[in-house]
């Protein structure tokens, strides 16, 4: 059986050896460290900074409270499904239809314009022409309103 030639390091004069561990120890630089001018350099310290091992230890106890934002709800004509502060449910609103504005003035362009008996009263009874109030259908709290005008 063959054995492998002995290992020489004769051949290897290009690299040079690295320190033994009493020469590495006997310098508190490392090999080719240049050490500052005294006005840089802080006594009390060496050419490394001393960190601290593991987090910081204060003693506070820290709470980290979540806070979800939604997004803006648009009340409009429509119902609108959104999270009641009343009892804390996402619901379907309920429309309630209100006389506003817009119906008054409705009533008033019709009576101008010769609508006197009777007709003038028709947008009082048209939904597209009256406020809307958004409430709650579990807790019937108002979410929010929709004016025409």
């Amino acid at each position: 059986m063959a054995t492998a030639p002995p290992l020489e390091t004769v051949g290897f004069t290009f690299s040079p050896q690295p320190p033994s561990y009493e020469e590495a120890m006997s310098s508190p630089y490392p090999p080719g460290f240049v050490q500052p001018p005294p006005a840089f350099s802080k006594p009390e310290q060496g050419p490394y900074p001393v960190q601290p091992y593991g987090p910081p230890t204060t003693g506070q106890v820290v709470s980290v409270q979540t806070v979800y934002v939604q997004p803006r709800v648009v009340f409009g004509s429509q119902p609108v499904q959104t999270h009641c502060p009343g009892c804390m449910q996402m619901v379907l609103t309920r429309l309630e239809h209100n006389t506003g504005t817009m119906t008054w003035l409705t009533c008033a362009g019709l009576f101008i314009f010769g609508c006197f008996y009777g007709c003038c009263l028709i947008p009082f009874c048209v939904d597209d022409l009256k406020d809307v109030t958004h409430q709650c259908p579990n807790c019937s709290t108002v979410l929010g309103t929709y004016k025409r005008l």
